[in-house]
Formats: C-alpha cells, structure tokens, sequence
C-alpha cells in the first residue's frame, strides 16, 4: 500500500472479525511504529499487548464498571466551540451509521459499551509511558501511534484509537500488574476489519487548510 494512499484511507475500525492476528505480524506492526520521531531519541513508549482471556477479563472488568457508575480517571479537556461541533457531528454519523436514534437509551447504552470491551477486537495495545516524564514526551507517544495505525494497515488490520481504554486505571493495574511507574496513556483496538460492521464505513470530516493553516513568505508559493 502507497503511503499516500494509507493516510487517506485510514479510519477508526469499531468493528473487527473473529480472526486471530498473529503474533509476528504484530511485531512486524510494532517496529514500524517505533521508528516514530522521537525528540531526543528518549523513545517514551512502553507497549502492553493483550489478547486471548487477559484481554476478556480487562472488557469484562471495565463494563462492571461502567454499569456500577465508577468515576473514570481522565486527563481530557471538557469540548467547547468548534472541538464540541466536530465531536457531535462524529456522533451523529456514528449513530447514524449504526441506525441509534436520539432517544433510544438501550443502543446508546450498548454502543458506549462497545468501546469499553475494546469494540471487540481481538487485540488491545495499551500504551504507557513513565510518570518521570510527564507530558514532555506525549508528543512522541501520539506519533508512535499514528506510525502503528499506518503500519497496521500494510497487513489488513484496523485499528482505533480510544481513551475508553485506559478510564479505568485500576483494572488496568489489576489484570496486566503494570509497575506502578507507568502511567496508561492511550489503548488501540486491532485486528482484521468486519467490511459489514456499518460504522466502519464512517470516514471524519477534515477542514480546509485556510481554516488552520497560516502561511509566511513569498507569495510565489502560492
């Protein structure tokens, strides 16, 4: 696949068949991700890759969780303006997607879910780094990730991206006993793409560039 190509196509994938990836393809996928810009060369990432039953118990663990109401542990921001309208409109073409109405309460319930058993994929790559660096080098983590979504696509597999993943730290701490100098940043769901599962289908809007972009110089560039 044309790197070009890759980028236009990539999406979130909530929805993955029933198809063990094996674990040298994963390998394959990880060393593409690691050669990520990394400022300093520190390579931040610590990689936990779950299947099988540890990656059930952690699914299970986290919807007992959201049905008892446990306080989630976050870093994100509270959207507003603009990032609050992208956000909506993301879930508007989800819910359409999956058929959700507004008011239907029970399929809303069983999406959010779904993104709290991993959508169901057959692999969760948990990504932590140490608290010794504290944000300095998240910006290393995210394009570690991306290199590793890209990556992914090179061997048929999707993934998503989802901070769901990492809400419940304590069941994190619990099942795959991470030392307590990591800290869980961010999970992605992987595995081979359902074509049929309608969300996957979904592709986000972007903005033209004169919405973000600033240009300095000679106006021949234009």
């Amino acid at each position: 696949m044309e790197l070009r190509e890759a980028i236009l196509q990539r999406r979130s994938i909530r929805g993955f068949l029933e198809k063990t990836v094996s674990r040298d393809t994963l390998e394959e996928v990880l060393k593409l991700a690691q050669r990520a810009v990394s400022g300093k060369n520190f390579q931040p990432w610590l990689v936990h890759v779950v299947t099988g039953a540890p990656l059930a118990q952690l699914a299970a663990d986290n919807v007992a969780r959201l049905q008892r109401e446990e306080p989630i542990k976050s870093s994100e921001v509270t959207p507003s303006g603009v990032y609050r309208q992208r956000q909506v409109v993301v879930g508007k073409q989800l819910f359409a997607a999956m058929d959700i109405q507004r008011e239907d309460k029970e399929k809303r319930a069983a999406w959010t879910e779904r993104g709290y058993r991993f959508f169901d994929a057959p692999v969760m790559i948990l990504v932590c780094m140490e608290k010794s660096l504290r944000d300095a080098y998240r910006f290393d983590l995210g394009c570690f990730v991306q290199n590793l979504c890209i990556a992914a696509m090179e061997y048929g597999l999707g993934t998503c991206v989802e901070y769901q993943a990492v809400y419940y730290e304590n069941g994190l701490r619990e099942y795959l006993a991470l030392p307590e100098e990591q800290i869980p940043v961010v999970g992605i769901a992987i595995g081979y793409p359902d074509p049929d599962f309608p969300a996957n289908a979904v592709v986000t809007e972007r903005e033209a560039l004169e919405n973000f972009v600033c240009w300095y110089g000679d106006e021949e560039q234009k």
